[in-house]
């Protein structure tokens, strides 16, 4: 896979993780939804804060774990296609995870 292909997958899936962050802090402290959905919405939000500070972590020691994951894409026997749209499907997936749910839950 290309460098610039693998920094832009890399940089939706940062970008989804503080886009969550930011939403699960926005509905909590709204405080419009119901107890159960305000417990969901804070371990959601819980869960990508941890996200947020694996990736600061990653930004200060200059390495990425993430690139190390996408990098076993290499080690799948397939066509280079086949490799890009299963990079490209766990990206998006991933994001949609990451805003979605709390973006569902959230509102009343």
């Amino acid at each position: 896979m290309r460098e610039k292909e693998l920094s832009i997958c890399i940089g939706i899936h940062h970008i989804a993780t503080l886009i969550g962050i930011s939403e699960g802090m926005y509905y909590l402290l709204a405080g419009r939804q119901r107890l159960w959905r305000s417990c969901i919405v804070f371990l959601l939000t819980a869960f990508q804060s941890w996200a947020g500070f694996k990736i600061l972590a990653d930004v200060q020691n200059g390495k990425s774990r993430l690139t190390d994951s996408c990098r076993n894409l290499e080690k799948i026997k397939g066509s280079r296609r086949q490799r890009r749209g299963i990079l490209w499907g766990m990206t998006l997936s991933s994001a949609l995870f990451k805003v979605l749910p709390v973006c569902l839950l959230g509102r009343t």
